[in-house]
């Protein structure tokens, strides 16, 4: 699956340290998503809703994640809660 644009930025906006400005998990993800335009983030949605749809395994998921090469990392099906939870994020 190829990583779009929209997603590489976005799977490097969150970084170790990035969500210290929030007070909590949640005001992470959504000022990390709220950093792209409305167009940006249905681009991204479209993207986490294929990459999530069931046809990917956890380790497909985390692979898509580690070749963006973002700092942060999670654990064996962490990727898909994380990027469950990014999407839900976007209206």
């Amino acid at each position: 699956m190829e990583v779009t644009d929209d997603v590489r930025q976005l799977f490097c906006l969150f970084y170790p340290g990035s969500r210290d400005e929030f007070a909590t998990h949640d005001e992470w993800i959504a000022g990390v998503v709220g950093w792209f335009s409305a167009e940006r983030q249905e681009n991204i949605k479209s993207f986490l809703d294929e990459l999530l749809s069931g046809r990917y395994s956890d380790a497909e998921i985390a692979e898509v994640w580690r070749s963006v090469s973002p700092s942060y990392d999670f654990s064996d099906g962490g990727h898909r809660f994380f990027l469950t939870e990014v999407r839900n994020a976007i209206p």
